[in-house]
């Protein structure tokens, strides 16, 4: 009887144990993005959020870096896609080496990742940035077309500082990124850097005026 009892308990652990790992895989499959294993961009998005009300609630600053792989086409084009699929999974791995556990990295979409990072003020993130930009311009890649290496450009912006909610900061990052691409590339630009530029063009043009 004690036997029989044993067996129908462990049957029943054995059950539950099933339920959680599929449970688990379920929950990873809706949270991560199945190419590079990174948070996916639903996930971020809520995370994201979560972190501003929490950073406002605490007074604490927190910095979101918009990245994303130079000329990541003419990598497709020239070496085809599993090379930039191989290209992509290095670059995520390159970024979840740089950061905390307590940091978001995510796939943001095709080529461009985000990174928030908690309690971390604009000049602590360009640090982060700057080590992160060198580390993948290290990585070096080889296929039929040859060896190759790839660059990426990164965009800044810190709450409460540059913006005060979620879609201000995916704005004023994404403008950085975007002054990053116009200025040649494989650098990292802050938004207060775009503000101090913006106000000593209109102090000179007011001077000239």
């Amino acid at each position: 009887d004690v036997r029989d009892m044993l067996g129908v308990i462990a049957n029943q652990v054995a059950a539950s144990l099933d339920n959680a790992q599929m449970y688990r895989r379920m929950e990873e499959m809706a949270t991560t993005d199945g190419l590079t294993g990174l948070t996916n961009h639903r996930t971020f998005q809520e995370r994201f959020s979560q972190l501003i009300e929490r950073s406002a609630r605490h007074g604490k600053k927190c910095t979101l870096i918009l990245t994303d792989i130079d000329h990541f086409k003419k990598v497709n084009d020239t070496f085809g896609h599993p090379m930039g699929d191989q290209v992509l999974k290095r670059i995520a791995k390159v970024l979840e080496a740089n950061v905390r556990k307590i940091d978001i990295v995510a796939r943001y979409g095709g080529e461009e990742f985000a990174l928030v990072l908690e309690e971390t003020d604009a000049e602590g993130a360009l640090k982060l940035a700057e080590r992160i930009r060198m580390d993948a311009a290290g990585q070096s890649f080889t296929k039929d077309g040859g060896p190759a290496t790839v660059t990426l450009s990164l965009g800044i912006a810190c709450f409460p500082d540059d913006a005060q909610d979620k879609v201000a900061m995916i704005a004023a990052s994404d403008k950085c990124l975007y002054a990053a691409k116009h200025a040649g590339r494989n650098r990292a630009v802050l938004a207060s850097s775009l503000d101090g530029a913006a106000q000593a063009s209109k102090a000179r043009a007011l001077k000239a005026g």
